[in-house]
């Protein structure tokens, strides 16, 4: 779709293309809702297709467990009932990867872990697909920015799940909202405030530092 519509994807990348004037705010808005009910749409097949994986936790205890279900699942996906030790309530297997900040860490450093990774893919995509002088080809830009994406995940995966994308945040934790899931995790906000903080970080930095930098091709014409 990148031909289509430039294949923002996340609302960080749409935001860096408002600020830089490139865009409207009315088109900004409107890429924004499309990403957020991409998401919402997206969640729901996800649900779809795993929604028969905790039939056998619903009012099994840990050592009843049947039909292909296993414990992490279930308690992942139900509430333990303290005086029978069954498990009860259950809803969308793992919360559909709701991202969840990790106990190990304070949402603070969360905060600064989410916006590092935002950084980092809307530097990428505004280096490798943006700047005139790039060099990469419309070929070898995607390549970059999936690496960046990548990145991101292997560092923060244990941290906070990965964001740095608000509609990829808000689309699991709605349609788990909607089928029985408390969705109202720890750190919530900062999967909605550290992408843009890190879009506007890297379009400060593009912009200020590297938009204008002369290139090789610059210094061999001088």
């Amino acid at each position: 779709i990148g031909f289509v519509s430039g294949e923002h994807i996340t609302p960080a990348v749409t935001f860096s293309f408002l600020i830089r004037g490139e865009m409207s705010f009315a088109s900004a808005i409107m890429y924004m809702l499309a990403q957020f009910f991409g998401a919402f749409i997206g969640a729901l097949f996800l649900y779809a297709s795993v929604v028969g994986l905790t039939t056998g936790c619903e009012g099994n205890s840990v050592d009843t467990i049947d039909d292909g279900a296993n414990e992490r699942l279930c308690a992942s996906s139900c509430t333990l009932d303290a005086d029978s030790g069954l498990f009860m309530d259950c809803g969308p297997p793992f919360g559909l990867g709701t991202n969840v900040v990790s106990g190990a860490i304070g949402q603070g450093s969360a905060f600064i872990a989410e916006l590092i990774g935002t950084f980092v893919l809307v530097f990428t995509v505004l280096m490798a697909a943006v700047h005139p002088s790039n060099g990469s080809g419309p070929n070898a830009a995607p390549i970059a920015i999936g690496w960046s994406v990548m990145l991101a995940h292997l560092v923060l995966v244990p941290l906070t799940g990965c964001g740095i994308n608000p509609a990829r945040t808000f689309g699991p934790a709605i349609v788990a909202l909607i089928f029985g899931a408390d969705s109202f995790v720890r750190g919530a906000w900062v999967y909605y405030t550290a992408p843009f903080a890190g879009s506007l970080c890297a379009t400060l930095s593009y912009e200020i530092i590297f938009k204008n930098v002369p290139t090789v091709e610059d210094d061999e014409a001088v």
